[in-house]
């Protein structure tokens, strides 16, 4: 399940990783060690005269992830990388490191100063989609680093030590990575950030900055707006706790909290606005225990609503001809559309379905038997 961070959400990595072919290649290098120590899985520091030999399999394994050593110039850093990319497109058959807008090569195993040679495009080898998928990665590098930070700052108030945590991340760079733009804008966001929690403990400082990636990622993980990953898109009851989180991690950035008693005076009042039928049903239910007692209550009270609204405007819909024929046969429509989840939550069970047939059965029996009288309208009817 993905929840957003607020107490033990996670941000996604990038990338799927090749542990396998990793393995081999270690296991190719150690061959390579063992046969050049007799077996003896170690290989002690060679003298002058010594030499040791490396098998075709370390070689390859070696070749193909010279990106991710770290040599000390840029000009290597990104000569690797080059070589690096050039072989991944010929490995998976592609020709772009993005593909509809997602990183399509697997960047895991690169290091630090490696993805920050390509998203700054050093030497000017790298394409616009090798440098956005390099800054890709290295922004969800910094939001996994930063999580347990969020988590605790969202529920002790110290936002201070979370933006000291993200200056003290943006430190462990590199020198040609604190000489480009972008980490130099970062850094300056950050320490605007630090001093403003500093100075107002209990809620997420706002720096203005676009350039500040605490803000950024504050943000991202308090949206409200419905989840549509693809871990929750076949689980309402995850979309629904994600929505909520959200909307709690955002009273929590506020300094305030989520509430939903309407009768309280203090905090923000939870919004089901952008919660479907469906989603206020599962919440109301709760079969999978993922909801609190007071947020399955108020979920129940909104959809309630919700339907004697629909209801209402089945009848008014009826209301041109004034028929119970017509208000039937809006009510059946209503209640066809509704998922179970809805139906068991409202209460309307197969008999309610019973009652609108027979209803609207009887009136026309009566319309035929009496020819061409009207039809009983539908307020003296009900």
């Amino acid at each position: 399940m993905t929840t957003a961070i607020g107490s033990n959400g996670h941000v996604g990595n990038s990338g799927t990783g090749y542990v396998a072919a990793n393995a081999a290649g270690k296991a190719a290098t150690t061959g390579a060690q063992d046969s050049a120590t007799g077996g003896q899985g170690s290989t002690p520091a060679p003298s002058s005269g010594d030499s040791v030999t490396l098998s075709d399999a370390a070689k390859a394994y070696l070749a193909a992830n010279a990106a991710t050593d770290t040599p000390t110039d840029s000009a290597t850093v990104a000569a690797n990388a080059r070589a690096w990319f050039d072989q991944q497109y010929k490995t998976l058959g592609i020709s772009s490191a993005m593909l509809d807008g997602q990183v399509a090569v697997d960047m895991t195993s690169l290091s630090r100063a490696t993805l920050s040679a390509v998203a700054s495009n050093s030497q000017g080898l790298f394409t616009q989609d090798e440098s956005a998928a390099a800054a890709t990665t290295l922004q969800t590098r910094f939001n996994d680093a930063m999580m347990p930070h969020v988590v605790i700052a969202r529920n002790t108030g110290d936002y201070a030590s979370l933006y000291q945590a993200a200056s003290d991340y943006l430190d462990q760079a590199g020198a040609d990575e604190k000489a480009t733009a972008s980490w130099q804008d970062q850094k300056q966001a950050v320490l605007k950030g630090l001093t403003a929690a500093s100075q107002a403990f209990g809620k997420a400082p706002d720096t203005g900055d676009a350039n500040d990636p605490i803000g950024a990622l504050l943000d991202a993980t308090s949206q409200t707006t419905p989840a549509t990953d693809a871990d929750n898109a076949s689980d309402p009851a995850a979309n629904a706790r994600a929505m909520l989180d959200a909307q709690a991690n955002k009273a929590r950035d506020e300094g305030s909290e989520l509430v939903f008693n309407s009768g309280r005076k203090t905090g923000v009042q939870v919004d089901f606005t952008n919660f479907d039928n469906q989603s206020l049903a599962v919440v109301s239910l709760n079969q999978d225990g993922l909801f609190s007692p007071e947020e399955a209550y108020a979920a129940k009270q909104a959809l309630d609503q919700r339907d004697r609204a629909s209801i209402l405007s089945a009848f008014d819909s009826a209301n041109g001809s004034g028929t119970v024929q017509d208000a039937s046969l809006a009510l059946l429509q209503q209640y066809s559309s509704m998922s179970d989840a809805e139906k068991t939550a409202l209460g309307y069970g197969s008999d309610f379905t019973d009652r609108i047939i027979q209803s609207y059965r009887t009136v026309s029996m009566l319309q035929n038997a009496l020819g061409t009288a009207p039809a009983p309208s539908m307020t003296s009817y009900l």
